[in-house]
């Protein structure tokens, strides 16, 4: 899952978790192993960086043209259904496409959900992505995360060795608790 939170100063404790969502990393390996072939989180990254998620997904353009695009000044290039058009036929999507679509799909999740908290904070400009699924190593989920927040007027940034910020703010949390229960 995904933790979305506001950090109000370098203080240690002057966070608050403002939301979150179960669609995450877990999400894209359990339904990209349930959708192709791929058997390893490695082995659906892969697939998804060779694939085209227009292929699955259904977009604005797709519903209402160029000229209609630009009559409602949408970008053509939004996403209107994720998998929409697997509705009506699979016969130009393959695997590859079906990892590219998940793989939008969670990223667009959670892009959305950060960008209505930030937008609230009125810090659209500087919201920070951080652990596992955007490891410095998974390259395609950055692009993804960072071109989506950019769709939506705001900046992502991403922490190097982000995969370890939770261990490491978990383990001062033990620390802090170990200290406070040492007798005095």
């Amino acid at each position: 899952g995904v933790s979305i939170l506001r950090v109000d100063s370098a203080q240690p404790g002057d966070f608050v978790r403002v939301g979150g969502t179960a669609c995450g990393g877990g999400t894209f390996l359990g339904l990209a192993r349930l959708l192709t072939s791929a058997t390893s989180f490695e082995e659906a990254l892969e697939m998804a960086s060779l694939g085209d998620a227009c292929n699955a997904d259904k977009l604005v353009s797709d519903i209402y043209g160029d000229e209609g695009c630009s009559t409602l000044g949408l970008p053509g290039n939004l996403t209107a259904s994720n998998f929409g058009k697997l509705g009506e036929s699979t016969d130009r999507c393959c695997e590859k496409d079906l990892a590219r679509s998940l793989l939008q799909m969670v990223t667009q999740q959670s892009v959305l959900l950060a960008s209505a908290y930030a937008r609230m904070a009125g810090c659209i400009n500087r919201v920070f992505f951080a652990g596992g699924f955007v490891d410095e190593k998974n390259v395609i989920a950055r692009r993804s995360i960072a071109a989506n927040f950019r769709n939506l007027g705001g900046c992502a940034y991403f922490l190097r060795h982000s995969d370890f910020l939770g261990a490491l703010g978990s383990l001062q949390g033990a620390l802090r608790c170990a200290g406070d229960a040492t007798p005095k």
